[in-house]
């Protein structure tokens, strides 16, 4: 490795190098103010850093959550800062550190921890797969109309102090019926209805259409257009519940006057409001990322925590290079499941990785077989791939 490097928890005095470390790797410089803002979102006692001699080389804090999954909820931790100072890089810190953290992860009894990546390269050697999507909408609001116009009698534009007491709890009713959906705490929502200046990205403070089934919250960005407005409506947040609320809410949306586009990364792959609208090619798509990496943990009990679309009864063997591989046995169904480790001969074989990627149904297990990422029976990988499909694709919601 070249260094002399130490791996702990960060100190509280320490945070301001921190802070710099993360500013530095990403391009900026975090202010008095912003400081203080970030500490609402990170605990200090959950800032690992590594350490060559007196300096801090690395940094990765966790943020303690809990993932939806098909019919439950397990326990997980979400990965934000992570960052090696330049003059470490391609020298082993973040494998140490990462490998340390997800050590401890595993002995807390974690079912998996999880983290959205700046670059894709990255995190797929240590054990993380794509768990689900995300992509970049743009709407032309001009030429879209709903199909059935919807009754939009329930829907408020809220300030976000008046939305401030209301929003949580419909994010919760959404995220707990979405794969993926990851829980925001108190000091989230404190954070992300700051409304900052520097949260802004040039546009407008927050605007808030709540319905009592839903809400998205979206910004503005004036295009005035030499006497021919086309402003930019940004949605920054997309939470409707029930169908009767999204319509509603796009109906609302589809009102603004002065608006000419309205885009968003928040709008699910699987999103039915093209299937509302008059022209079904008004909803653009114009690009598709990755969205969740997630990596399998404890894997009986992230296999054992969700429901199955058909019955299966299958042995998998999971190769883990950091927390040891293992075999074991899932039996599951529409009613719940079970998972448990067994010595019997293993029907289909795959990598930590792999199953990260599938374990919520986002990416198809056969896909995964015929790229050579999954061996066995035929007929398991078939029943097996049906099985991990979710009645929802997953989408996290909670950016972190």
């Amino acid at each position: 490795m070249g260094v002399d490097l130490q791996i702990r928890r960060a100190r509280g005095e320490e945070f301001s190098a921190v802070a710099e470390l993360d500013g530095a790797n990403f391009g900026f410089h975090y202010n008095e103010q912003e400081l203080t803002d970030a500490r609402l979102d990170l605990d200090l006692d959950r800032i690992v850093v590594a350490v060559d001699g007196a300096r801090i080389v690395a940094v990765s804090a966790e943020l303690p959550m809990r993932m939806a999954v098909a019919g439950g909820d397990v326990p997980v931790i979400g990965l934000t800062w992570v960052s090696v100072e330049v003059t470490h890089r391609r020298r082993g810190v973040l494998r140490a550190m990462l490998e340390q953290q997800l050590r401890e992860h595993a002995a807390e009894g974690l079912a998996a921890t999880v983290l959205r990546a700046s670059e894709g390269g990255i995190y797929g050697r240590y054990g993380f797969g794509v768990a689900s999507h995300t992509r970049r909408t743009v709407i032309d609001r001009l030429r879209s109309r709903l199909a059935v116009p919807a009754d939009t009698g329930r829907v408020r534009r809220l300030s976000t102090d008046a939305a401030r007491a209301l929003l949580p709890d419909l994010y919760e009713r959404w995220r707990a019926s979405v794969p993926g959906g990851l829980t925001r705490g108190a000091d989230h929502w404190q954070l992300a209805l700051l409304d900052r200046d520097s949260q802004r990205n040039g546009m407008s403070g927050l605007f808030h259409l709540v319905h009592p089934d839903g809400y998205l919250s979206y910004r503005i960005k004036s295009d005035w257009g030499d006497g021919d407005p086309r402003h930019m409506c940004w949605l920054v947040d997309y939470a409707p519940v029930t169908a009767e609320a999204h319509a509603a809410l796009w109906q609302t949306l589809l009102n603004l006057d002065l608006v000419g586009s309205i885009e968003s990364y928040q709008i699910p792959l699987e999103d039915p409001l093209p299937l509302l609208l008059t022209d079904y090619r008004r909803v653009e798509t114009r690009h598709i990322g990755d969205g969740l990496w997630l990596r399998p943990l404890d894997v009986p009990a992230l296999l054992a925590g969700r429901n199955y679309g058909v019955e299966v009864e299958t042995v998998l063997q999971v190769y883990d290079p950091v927390l040891g591989d293992g075999r074991y046995r899932l039996r599951g169904g529409p009613d719940g499941a079970t998972c448990e480790r067994t010595d019997r001969t293993a029907d289909v074989a795959l990598g930590v990785d792999t199953l990260g990627a599938v374990a919520l149904g986002g990416t198809r297990l056969s896909q995964h077989a015929r790229a050579g990422r999954v061996v066995g029976s035929g007929a398991a990988i078939t029943r097996l791939d049906r099985a991990l499909l979710a009645d929802r694709l997953p989408f996290h919601g909670n950016n972190f």
